[in-house]
């Protein structure tokens, strides 16, 4: 299983902490990788039969209980339409465990591409990597990073947490879990 290669992830992941080496730094520019490809997906959301690479497509299949797990204790998976977007969540357990937990979620959207993906309030920092686009768009409430399919659809994989650089780290970590089962338009 091929994995989001490693200057993609440079380019889309801010650092924790100043005091930790080897973490890499946001790039609001694409990436100057030589061995990465340059053609870009530009297949539009619809192909003429109202279907489109994501149809049909659960949001729970692209993501496990256990990996949702791996950054604390969450709930079963919660499918269901918000807005146009079919989501799934895992909501942190908090049954066992005080403190602050994440929640995971992805959304599939059908009708918006990665250069729809709206200004959280911290900016937005886009890339592209062997021909995938991503935009990862932190809040004050967590950090969603986009993962393109064509230029009408995209899949977003959203962590939420206090602590933004943490949820930016955690929501990479799991783009890189999730981006294999994402189609390509």
């Amino acid at each position: 299983m091929a994995f989001l290669p490693l200057v993609a992830i440079a380019a889309i992941v801010t650092s924790c902490a100043n005091s930790e080496s080897g973490t890499p730094q946001v790039s609001d520019g694409p990436s100057s990788n030589p061995t990465s490809s340059s053609a870009v997906t530009s297949a539009s959301a619809d192909d003429g039969n109202g279907t489109t690479p994501l149809s049909g497509l659960d949001p729970c299949s692209l993501l496990s209980t256990s990996d949702a797990a791996q950054f604390g204790p969450v709930d079963e998976p919660q499918r269901k339409k918000v807005g146009t977007a079919d989501t799934c969540s895992w909501e942190p357990d908090r049954s066992e465990v005080s403190g602050d937990r994440a929640g995971v979620s992805m959304a599939i959207r059908e009708n918006a591409g990665v250069q729809d993906m709206p200004d959280r309030g911290m900016g937005v920092q886009r890339t592209s990597e062997n021909g995938r686009d991503y935009v990862r768009s932190p809040s004050p409430t967590g950090c969603t990073i986009a993962i393109g399919v064509t230029d009408a659809s995209r899949v977003d994989v959203l962590v939420t947490a206090s602590d933004i650089d943490k949820a930016c780290e955690m929501a990479n970590t799991l783009v890189e879990t999730v981006e294999p089962k994402v189609p390509r338009g």
